[in-house]
């Protein structure tokens, strides 16, 4: 008797687990969405996507039978699906118990056409379940661009004018060749694929303007990468480039944004002119030099992972009105904003070169470290520098009393940026560097553009005495 009631429970609990799920068959059932909407950002044509998802709910009273999961547009869609793990854009006869989800991803590759600006691709998924239809619409924006792939001759570039018409697509690095120059006109925009180096032996002239400055940055034009460092590789001008200039740029999102390696030993022109820039958010340096002969003006380098600013193996350095602010917060820092030194250590070998000046005026070097101020001085070597009207986060060992390298600065006085956070380097109402600035500066300086404006084109002399960094504020 006793085995005949094990044997019925049994049987039971066997015919339970075997039982199907009642089907909802109702014409009322409707399923919910986790996105009424699924937007991709402006992508490149022939460039595929970052994945999306969607979720999709059963809050029925029972399981439904979806009949069909597809694409509208089916074959000739630029969308891709993966359903619960299948990869195809349709499936029909789907169960979802009740309370229970699944999930969809969603890709996009855009088609080129000869449309200049961004163009709109649409598409949306249809779900039929016991008769009603629903779908979710899929939007993206497609541009078309100027493709250079280092792979071909064709990334070897001679004397030629970029203009705005299209972005300029960057694969596998390019080329300015020795001898050779690359105009870039204002409004620009260049994007590079991950580890892509824009090489320069000849001259770059970049021409942006406040209103349209030139953009280079990383191919990834979602919102999530706007400030993510390490998308591209490097703008390096190497021996024998030179005369090279760049106004009005923004550079972000890369390892170093401008290398300048030890072109000449002595020259009346620099080998670089920097004015009116902002260099954010590299995983190694913002500008990054050796022994070379720069001038820098209105710029701002901020948020690298190392150096803001790095003075290697000697060279002839001038900034004026430049912001250099590190408050790096992607991994721990420990290299100061600003380092300066007259020689490199390569492959266990120490090399010297003459540091002939660095001079810092009007500046301001700060950051979230203690010190944000570095150098590294052979004796072998000269080691010339100076900083005037400055404010200096260099914390109270450094000895600012010789006024052949410290006139009139003021150490770790908060210039109070006005947000930090959404890298905002302009002077807060509150900021000890309004007012803090020399004319003399100003008017003793040479070089072409004028820093009577600032970074926002406001001139620095109609409220009193120029503030320090890139901007002057304004009530």
């Amino acid at each position: 008797m006793k085995n005949i009631l094990y044997i019925s429970i049994l049987l039971i609990l066997i015919f339970a687990s075997c039982k199907k799920e009642k089907i909802y068959t109702s014409s009322d059932a409707k399923l919910v969405f986790s996105h009424d909407t699924v937007f991709f950002d402006t992508l490149f044509s022939n460039i595929g996507s970052a994945t999306k998802q969607i979720k999709i709910y059963n809050r029925n009273h029972g399981t439904v039978n979806i009949s069909a999961i597809r694409l509208a547009g089916g074959e000739n869609s630029n969308f891709r699906l993966n359903i619960n793990g299948v990869s195809t854009n349709k499936l029909n006869d789907v169960e979802l118990e009740e309370n229970d989800s699944l999930y969809i991803f969603i890709e996009v590759t855009i088609d080129p056409n000869n449309d200049n600006l961004p163009y709109i691709v649409q598409d949306s998924i249809v779900f039929e379940v016991n008769g009603n239809v629903q779908d979710l619409d899929l939007i993206s924006w497609g541009q078309n661009a100027n493709y250079i792939d280092g792979r071909y001759n064709s990334a070897i570039i001679g004397d030629t004018t970029w203009t705005n018409n299209k972005p300029f697509l960057i694969y596998n690095s390019m080329m300015v060749d020795s001898g050779k120059t690359l105009i870039i006109e204002d409004g620009t925009q260049i994007f590079l694929h991950k580890n892509s180096n824009i090489y320069v032996l000849g001259t770059l002239i970049i021409n942006g303007t406040k209103q349209n400055p030139v953009i280079i940055k990383g191919d990834r034009l979602d919102n999530d990468y706007d400030d993510m460092p390490g998308q591209w590789g490097r703008l390096v001008f190497i021996n024998p480039s030179k005369n090279n200039v760049i106004n009005y740029a923004e550079i972000k999102g890369g390892v170093i944004g401008v290398q300048v390696g030890g072109n000449i030993e002595s020259s009346e022109q620099p080998d670089l002119k920097l004015s009116n820039t902002k260099v954010e958010h590299m995983n190694y340096a913002g500008l990054y030099t050796i022994g070379s002969k720069v001038i820098v003006s209105n710029c701002v380098f901020a948020d690298a992972g190392y150096y803001a600013v790095a003075l290697l193996m000697g060279g002839e350095y001038e900034f004026y009105h430049t912001t250099i602010s590190n408050y790096w917060n992607f991994s721990t820092r420990t290299e100061p904003s600003l380092i300066i030194t007259n020689n490199l250590v390569s492959d266990n070998i120490m090399y010297v070169k003459n540091l002939t000046n660095a001079y810092f005026g009007n500046c301001i070097i700060y950051g979230s470290l203690q010190t944000e101020l570095g150098f590294s001085n052979d004796p072998s070597g000269t080691f010339v520098y100076k900083f005037e009207n400055c404010i200096l986060k260099a914390g109270a060992e450094l000895n600012t009393s010789d006024v052949n390298n410290y006139l009139n600065v003021w150490k770790d006085k908060n210039p109070k940026f006005v947000s930090i956070e959404k890298y905002n380097w302009q002077l807060d109402t509150l900021s000890q560097a309004i007012n803090m600035g020399s004319l003399d500066i100003i008017n003793n300086y040479i070089y072409s553009p004028s820093i009577i404006y600032d970074l926002n084109e406001q001139n620095r002399t109609s409220y009193g005495l120029p503030d320090l960094g890139a901007y002057e504020r304004v009530e």
